[in-house]
């Protein structure tokens, strides 16, 4: 490979007007075909999807199949089968990182002890984000991520902002252009209904309305007046924001993005490229969604089908023949460029340069300063190892396991072949016999003497060498892997596979981090507001450092044995034992749900504020019915009866009605009367189940509830009448 950089002089060190595409498009080869990069791809592939010369559909050898006349070894038909290892690993740790993805919970927490309130409106916004709005899309994305950084050792996301304006009809009738004109009274749209009606003064009005009415052509106003003055209905297109989010996109390395060799941290970078496939509608539409350059856009039109990352047939297959298939021929190969340059004052920005690779010109579509407030690359990345610094030294299953596969593939073969053997051994036949008849159960074979056929003895080898030998290596292997095998201790499991996972958490920590700060830039605040129910600082330099993103996941949870033992041992011996109130029951609650059921805990899991609002409103509702005549819902073992005894006691003395309903209401009198029983026999039952336990009450226990309990109901009306004669006196 060429040296493109001879002087020494890194040319991307200062920001211009007008960027270097040439040097660009050198960099970008050199990123690429340095260190065989395509051919660890290749490799790596090859190994996953098990892709090898001279395979054939039926997993058997075949010499027709071999290349230059080749015969195959050790015989015609052998054995060939496909050995899914490499392929089995990656899913399953795929799954792993999927699955504690989805059910991980993103945390905010705040820098300063004045952050606290602002932190919790921040995991309000994120948890919206990836579990409501985005769900489907992070989702998406995770699984190419985490598929990537197995295969090929490390993955790149790229995180950006994604604005999108779309334009849509809009129905108008004549009684609200009229409307509109009653409040402008002294404007010329006041007379805008008159003109309107007057077939005369369509132009004038259809002027007026294109005047007024961004993005509106005289002829498409003209129509609207026309439908206006005759229908009393028209339609004008009414541009709109379709989407105004963080978009995540999962990179395949040396497909959707390259590096410089030198790189070492993915934010030092002195560029990284980033690799698109667009459709001739999606480049000329960027003319005027995002100012490209017209003839850049002319030009680019015309690379439709050229590539110049890679010539490999196989990159983005997985099937298993030799079918060459381009599924770019429609397509235009566009490169985004982001480096880190100096601008004219010698401060260091982000610059981003569109441009076309393929057509070799110093034309671009745009080169401008990175908006993003944030001031990092829009990149995160994820690897599976971290033995040397550089990310690209970072190794993926195929390559590791290789070895491992071939290793059962031949002994899987050679199972395969020695029952060939044994089922039909080779036939030796008396020299002298010209040629051997067809050989088959029940054929009858004319021979001159006993001994003309003989049957070949198969090599003597005991029968569980393959099998114990494929065993040895799949049980080292899941040793390695953290995947799961009877022979590998689970403790040993469990802490491989936490480690992984908390590598790749801490990826989407990172990912969280640029995705919040891209929220506080680009959506409006009373959107952020009407999310979470509170406010957010929207100057980047007050929330840069204000939060810390924490995600988070135990792997033990995927054991259902295991967490069921844990919440028996909290319930049974934990919680009787909390006479402090140490434990919070609310959170403890919401853990179990999430245990046994992590979807059903976002559609049943409320959180403490909201519980106890929804509990006070409940207990206000059963007053109300109450006083109305009607009988409350009486509940068995209830166990928020505590707390409702002292919500029903504190709206009783709050509601001076409801206190005169009780002196006078014979029927609400006995129904609260009830009510309180109702409530206090649950207290009493689940006191008595401590006791059943321990033998006594403890004495605090007793004083508090005395303390807190209302007095009966008999006791407030005895009370209340007490008063009322010392008054009369």
């Amino acid at each position: 490979m060429a040296d493109y950089n001879n002087d020494g002089a890194d040319q991307l060190v200062n920001a211009s007007k007008k960027p270097d595409v040439v040097y660009l498009n050198n960099e970008l080869q050199r990123s690429l075909f340095d260190y065989n990069n395509f051919a660890q791809v290749s490799n790596a592939d090859d190994i996953r999807l098990c892709r090898w010369t001279g395979q054939t559909d039926d997993g058997k050898k075949h010499s027709e199949a071999m290349p230059d006349g080749e015969q195959v070894f050790p015989f015609e038909g052998a054995s060939d089968v496909r050995t899914r290892l490499v392929d089995s690993t990656c899913n399953e740790l795929s799954c792993l990182m999927t699955t504690a993805f989805q059910r991980s919970k993103v945390n905010v927490g705040g820098t300063d002890v004045n952050d606290s309130s602002s932190a919790s409106v921040a995991t309000t916004l994120m948890r919206w984000l990836s579990e409501t709005k985005m769900s489907q899309e992070l989702l998406r994305e995770a699984q190419l991520g985490s598929q990537f950084g197995q295969q090929y050792g490390w993955s790149v996301f790229h995180v950006g902002w994604d604005q999108k304006t779309a334009v849509r009809k809009q129905k108008i009738t004549f009684e609200e252009v009229a409307a509109i004109a009653m409040q402008q009274p002294d404007s010329i749209v006041a007379t805008l209904p008159e003109m309107i009606m007057n077939p005369d003064a369509e132009d004038e009005a259809a002027n007026l309305i294109s005047a007024s009415v961004p993005d509106i052509k005289v002829s498409d106003a003209r129509k609207l007046v026309r439908d206006l003055r005759e229908t009393g209905i028209g339609e004008i297109d009414e541009e709109y924001l379709q989407r105004n989010t963080p978009a995540v996109t999962a990179l395949k390395p040396y497909q959707d993005i390259a590096i410089p060799p030198e790189t070492i941290d993915l934010q030092d970078a002195r560029v990284i490229y980033r690799r698109i496939w667009m459709t001739e509608v999606q480049v000329r539409a960027k003319e005027i969604d995002e100012g490209w350059d017209k003839e850049f856009v002319e030009m680019a039109s015309t690379m439709q089908g050229k590539q110049t990352w890679f010539g490999l047939t196989n990159d983005n297959f997985t099937i298993e023949d030799s079918t060459n298939v381009m599924r770019q021929s429609h397509l235009i190969e566009i490169v985004y460029a982001y480096a880190r340059q100096l601008d004219d004052k010698g401060v260091p920005g982000i610059y981003c340069t569109v441009f076309c690779p393929a057509a070799s010109s110093e034309l671009y579509g745009k080169h401008e300063l990175l908006g993003y407030a944030h001031g990092e690359y829009p990149f995160v990345e994820y690897r599976r190892e971290r033995i040397r610094r550089a990310i690209t030294e970072s190794r993926g299953v195929p390559q590791i396991a290789a070895t491992d596969q071939d290793e059962i593939k031949t002994q899987h073969d050679s199972i395969r072949d020695s029952t060939a053997f044994t089922t039909l051994p080779p036939i030796k036949v008396v020299k002298r016999i010209g040629g051997i008849n067809k050989v088959g159960p029940g054929v009858q074979l004319p021979v001159t003497r006993a001994d003309d056929y003989t049957w070949m003895e198969p090599p003597a080898r005991p029968p569980n060498t393959a099998f114990d030998l494929i065993r040895r290596v799949e049980a080292t292997h899941a040793a390695y892997f953290g995947t799961a095998h009877v022979d590998v201790p689970a403790i040993k499991t469990q802490m491989m596979q936490q480690s992984l996972v908390n590598v790749w958490l801490e990826s989407w920590a990172k990912i969280y981090t640029q995705m919040f700060k891209l929220c506080l830039q680009y959506m409006p605040p009373e959107e952020i507001e009407r999310v979470t129910g509170g406010q957010l600082p929207q100057n980047i330099s007050e929330i840069q450092h204000m939060f810390d993103f924490i995600v988070r996941y135990n792997v033990e949870e995927l054991d259902t044995d295991l967490v069921k033992a844990k919440l028996e041992a909290i319930t049974q011996f934990v919680v009787p034992l909390d006479t402090g109130g140490v434990i919070d029951r609310n959170k403890l609650v919401k853990i179990i749900i999430e245990a046994i059921s992590p979807e059903a805990a976002r559609e049943l899991v409320v959180d403490q504020a909201t519980a106890s609002q929804s509990l006070f409103k409940g207990v206000q509702s059963d007053i109300g019915m109450m006083m109305l005549g009607n009988e409350p819902l009486l509940v068995e073992n209830d166990p928020a009866a505590q707390t409702k005894l002292q919500y029903t006691q504190d709206v009783m003395g709050k509601n001076p009605k409801a206190q005169q309903a009780l002196q006078g209401d014979e029927l609400f009198r006995r129904l609260m009367e009830n009510y309180v029983k109702n409530l206090q026999f649950s207290v009493t039952q689940a006191e008595n189940a401590q006791i059943g336990r321990v033998g006594v009450s403890p004495v605090s226990d007793e004083m508090a509830a005395e303390a807190q309990l209302p007095p009966p109901v008999e006791e407030n009306v005895e009370m209340a009448q007490a008063e009322t004669a010392q008054g009369a006196y």
